[in-house]
Order: structure tokens, then C-alpha cells, then sequence
């Protein structure tokens, strides 16, 4: 997502990385018809049962970021087999998947891979609800924004300043 501001010449661009922002109040989750879409209460990550999901895409129309995507047909993968850990979520056809923040790697109490993966250490991951604990002090001593908040949906992603 880019947010343009100033005229010319004085002209600023923001650029923002946007995945699921793991709402806590997920449009998302109120909309799905089976129950697919869940948010784990424990660690606020939203994620979909590939195995209750029928693939009728109304979470993706209830979603204001546009970040859930529909596997219509069998997934194509970069390589010719899928990768990756084993106990990744499945690629299914006919359902709609989002990013899961990796919730098997929290599961096991590490880091998602895009915050292990980032080489400019741009990406932090932690426990809100813990004032100690790195992304707290971070949102407490800096400048951050969420994204859309006038939608409501309380996102559980801050972009720092």
C-alpha cells in the first residue's frame, strides 16, 4: 500500500508492506459462514480452516486490507512441489487462505519467518499485552500508525515511525 501527501515539489511517498493485520476485531471472522475463520485467543493470530472452508470468498469481501486470497483450482507453487516446514498450513483448492503469521513457527515459540527473514531488522513480533516485551517498548517510545483504523477492525500490526 502507498500513501502519497504534499504537492510538488514537495512531495512525500510511503510504502507499506501489508499482510494480514490479524485484526482483533476481524470483520473476517464475524462474516464466515462455516466458522472457517478463527483467531486464536491466546496469541490474536486469525487463521482459516482449509478443512471447513468452502471457498465462497465473503471474508475476502469483508476484508478492508484485500490481503485474502481464493486458491481457485489447485494452488501453483514457484517450484514444482510445494516447500517449506512440514507443518506449514496446505495450499487447497477451492479455499481461501491469508498470511498466519507463521502460527506453527509461534506455536513452537519462534519468530514468523518474514520477521527471521528481514536482513534490514525491520520486522518485530511479540506479545502486545506485555509491557516488557519488545514490540511494547517499541510502540510505547516511537511514533507508529496502523493502517485504515476508521474501518474499525482494531489491527494487531503497527508500522513504526
Amino acid at each position: 500500500m502507498d500513501s502519497m501527501a504534499g504537492e510538488y515539489p514537495n512531495c512525500t511517498l510511503q510504502h507499506y508492506p501489508v499482510a494480514c493485520q490479524h485484526c482483533a476485531d476481524a470483520p473476517c471472522l464475524e462474516v464466515c459462514p462455516t466458522g472457517a475463520t478463527m483467531k486464536d485467543e491466546e496469541t490474536g493470530i486469525v487463521t482459516v480452516d482449509v478443512e471447513t472452508c468452502i471457498g465462497c470468498k465473503t471474508c475476502m469481501q469483508a476484508c478492508p486490507y484485500e490481503v485474502r486470497v481464493c486458491n481457485d483450482g489447485e494452488p501453483k507453487y514457484a517450484m514444482e512441489f510445494a516447500v517449506g516446514f512440514a507443518d506449514a498450513p496446505q495450499h487447497v483448492a477451492n479455499t481461501v487462505e491469508k498470511c498466519t503469521m507463521c502460527a506453527n513457527l509461534v506455536a513452537r515459540g519462534e519468530k514468523p519467518m518474514c520477521v527471521q527473514a528481514c536482513v534490514g531488522y525491520a520486522r518485530f513480533f511479540g506479545d502486545l499485552d506485555d509491557p516488557e516485551s519488545e514490540v511494547s517498548k517499541l510502540i510505547a517510545e516511537r511514533d507508529w500508525e496502523q493502517l485504515l483504523p476508521e474501518q474499525g477492525t482494531n489491527p494487531s500490526v503497527y508500522y513504526l515511525k
